[in-house]
């Protein structure tokens, strides 16, 4: 079974066919072994999931999970559904044991698997920021950096759920933090100016815009917030 292959089609949207292809690979019991009934298993949770079949998704990773406890793809997606329909004590159950095998490895000896982890940390941490939850949006956002802490999205998150946690001072040095060190990085720069205007320091965020506008004049993003700072500059005088 081609996972390349199967990844592309959950892209795609093509979820029936994933559905398709599993079935027909764990039709083939005498031939399958552990590995590829775990990875069929789990697209087939996958495609469940997509199609917003919640309780045969939620089946097909519990199945993944008998097989190997520590599937960490199943694992994480299966936490992930059980916050989405509040089982959050099972959710932290099954993300606990599937974190234990990161907790056990040694630092730096799969920097691939630390992105992996640091993505569903992301995962669950957007989730817990939408449903207003910033502590524990905090807690896996800061995870999250510390797995992978070259990722400047992470650190821009965490800035924002900060603010909106009203830890103001955190989010402003957060965010002066990553423009420091990485000047050419504009995102930190336009979400330092958004900060200052809704602090309502105009003069500040149109500082942090014009940086912008020097590196990138042609970002229209940052030309819209500037004509926002201007139109709010003007209606106060």
């Amino acid at each position: 079974m081609n996972t390349s292959e199967l990844q592309k089609l959950l892209k795609d949207r093509k979820h029936t066919t994933v559905l398709e292809i599993c079935d027909k690979t764990l039709a083939q019991t005498q031939k399958l072994d552990v590995n590829e009934k775990k990875q069929a298993l789990h697209f087939k949770g996958m495609a469940h999931y997509f199609l917003n079949q919640l309780g045969q998704s939620i089946e097909c990773f519990k199945a993944v999970l008998e097989i190997d406890p520590k599937y960490t793809d199943s694992a994480i997606t299966l936490s992930i559904i059980y916050n989405d329909i509040g089982k959050y004590d099972d959710a932290k159950k099954v993300y606990d044991v599937a974190n234990q095998s990161l907790t056990l490895k040694k630092h730096g000896l799969d920097s691939s698997l630390d992105r992996k982890f640091a993505l569903k940390h992301i995962e669950i941490a957007d989730l817990y920021f939408k449903y207003h939850r910033y502590e524990e949006a905090i807690d896996d956002y800061t995870k999250a950096i510390r797995l992978d802490p070259d990722e400047l999205e992470h650190r821009i998150k965490l800035a924002k759920v900060y603010s909106k946690k009203g830890y103001t001072t955190r989010a402003l040095q957060e965010l002066k933090q990553i423009s420091s060190e990485n000047p050419e990085y504009l995102p930190a720069k336009i979400q330092l100016g958004l900060m200052y205007f809704s602090l309502g320091n105009v003069i500040d965020a149109q500082l942090e815009w014009d940086k912008v506008v020097k590196l990138d004049p042609k970002n229209d993003e940052v030309h819209t917030y500037m004509t926002m700072a201007r139109q709010a500059t003007e209606t106060s005088l």
